[in-house]
Order: structure tokens, then sequence, then C-alpha cells
């Protein structure tokens, strides 16, 4: 086991364990029976460390992020009390609009001055969503069953605006099907019954990423470099209905081949209104889309047939 220094807090330095966090492995579909659901929150790893009154944060390489996470530090150490080092296991994420965005996420992780992170709380505030729970006031609770582990974090971490515990249920097709529907859930994260905690990817723990489609109006196009020099992503748009107008969701840099790329670009420099099949994991910052990529030209659609 790797020991770690970190400064937590109350400004104290502590010599922690650094543990590899377990990881899932991506599947496609939902498992059978003898699992958990839980949401997939679209942050970063993050190890959150209690112990006397003291809250700190660490990513898995390692960093620690305490002094600038400082809605995370502020006020929430108050309420935790206990003797004995606390190890729980969640993700770190950002809002923008209202959602979480990993856009946002990267403009306040990268901070390092925390007198800089303080000025983008407003703009960018930072939330930590626990999942699990590694040490409980100083003992290893890595063999015990995942949902006893999850009742253990519930009475621990502090409930309050900025930390919160994921969502899972003992249902995973009902709850995967729930979460399906909200266009701003990443995905769902599968959990085996009634399975203790191991390091690193494990095949005990399972990510199925949500991808949705979306048909949109190409509104022009970015040039790119090399062999895409003239066209190197698309822009595309839905139909604004507020406004009448297109209101531009995505900046399309995948999924197409050279030949479709040059031939969208010669229909677009003659005029040509083209329509097209985007693919995407979740509305993110402003109405943006996560990831998307081109799946192919719509010919029978209209620009108010636009649509997330």
């Amino acid at each position: 086991m790797r020991y770690i220094r970190v400064k937590f807090s109350d400004g104290k330095f502590r010599r922690v364990p650094l543990v590899d966090p377990m990881r899932p492995t991506d599947i496609k579909e939902v498992p059978e029976n003898g699992w958990i659901a839980e949401e997939k929150i679209d942050g970063s790893l993050t190890l959150m460390y209690l112990i006397d009154g003291a809250v700190a944060y660490v990513n898995r390489k390692g960093v620690n992020k305490t002094d600038v996470y400082p809605e995370l530090t502020d006020d929430e150490a108050r309420y935790y009390r206990s003797k004995g080092l606390s190890i729980i296991q969640g993700e770190t994420y950002a809002l923008s609009g209202g959602t979480d965005s990993w856009e946002a996420f990267l403009k306040r992780d990268l901070l390092q001055n925390p007198t800089e992170a303080r000025q983008r709380m407003r703009d960018y505030p930072l939330r930590f969503k626990a999942f699990d729970i590694l040490m409980n006031r100083g003992d290893w609770i890595i063999d015990r069953p995942i949902l006893e582990r999850k009742r253990m974090l519930e009475s621990i971490v502090p409930k309050t605006e900025e930390v919160s515990v994921a969502k899972y249920s003992t249902q995973p097709k009902r709850f995967t099907e729930r979460m399906r529907r909200d266009k701003t859930v990443e995905g769902v994260v599968f959990k085996k019954l009634p399975d203790g905690y191991e390091s690193g990817k494990s095949k005990h723990w399972r990510k199925l990423k949500f991808k949705k489609e979306a048909d949109v109006v190409i509104t022009g196009y970015e040039k790119g470099e090399g062999k895409r020099k003239d066209i190197g992503a698309l822009k595309v748009g839905v139909y604004d209905k507020k406004t009448g107008g297109v209101k531009e969701v995505a900046n399309v840099g995948t999924g197409f081949t050279d030949v479709e790329l040059r031939d969208i670009k010669r229909r677009l420099d003659r005029g040509e209104k083209l329509f097209a099949k985007v693919e995407y994991m979740k509305v993110g910052t402003q109405g943006r889309l996560r990831v998307p990529v081109f799946k192919g030209l719509r010919e029978d659609i209209t620009t108010k047939e636009t649509h997330l």
C-alpha cells in the first residue's frame, strides 16, 4: 500500500493511504439479476478523506485538490466529528446551466491558485457525489458486501448542497430506463452483489453509457487540418420554438468518411439545406451535445422537425 502526505482543510498534514480506485469496465447491455444500478456522473474520480472534523480531496493520480475545491471544504468538514480516518470514493463534477458539465469541470480543475478557484466558484460550482466507502473510522471495510458499504456511506457522508450520495437501485432494469429518459444523465454503473471492493478495473463493476440520437440541420462547417483542411467539422443545430430560428448545438468532427465530408461541403457550398442524424452522450452546457457523432444525412425532414 502506498502512502502519501496530504494537507487537510484544517491546515494539518496527515499520512494517508492512496488507493488505486475500483473502476468499471464498459458494457453495451444491462446485466441480468444480481446487480445494483447507480447513476453515472460526468466528473472526475476522487478520494475524499475525513478525520477529526477535517476533509481532504485527492484525485486518482494522488494530487491533493483540497485548496482549490473550497466549496467542498469550507463547511463540509464540520458535519464529521468522529475519530478515525474514513476514505470515501466518489466523483467531483462542476455545474453549468444547472447540469453537470465536463467542460466546466476542466475550467475549475486546471486551476492551481486557491484565490482563482474561489473567484470561479459562482461561475462553475463544484459538487461531490459519493458512491462507496473503503475505510470507516479507521477500519478497512473493502471486504464487506456492497449494500452494507452503501448503508455505512449514507450514515457518514455529510448531506449538503455540495456533497451527496449517488442514487442507486436494486432494480437495475427499471432504474436504467428511468435514467435513460433523463437527457442530462451520462449512463449507469452496475455493481455485482454481494461483492466487496477490489482495486483497479473490475468486471464486477460495469458501465453502460447512454447513446442518444437527434435530428439536426447542418448550418455550416469549420476548416480542419491535413487531409481535412477544407472541412474538418460540421456545425449543426436544431429548431428553436422561442425564436423561430436555429440554435447551434454542436460541432461534429467524427463519424463520417473523407468522401462524405467532401460531398457535404460541395452541397453546402451550392447553398443546399442539409439535415443529418447525430448520436451523442448527453446534453451538456448551454444545450450543447456531449461527444456528438455523425450517423448520416437525412433527406426526409424539415428544419421544424429537428430537435433533441
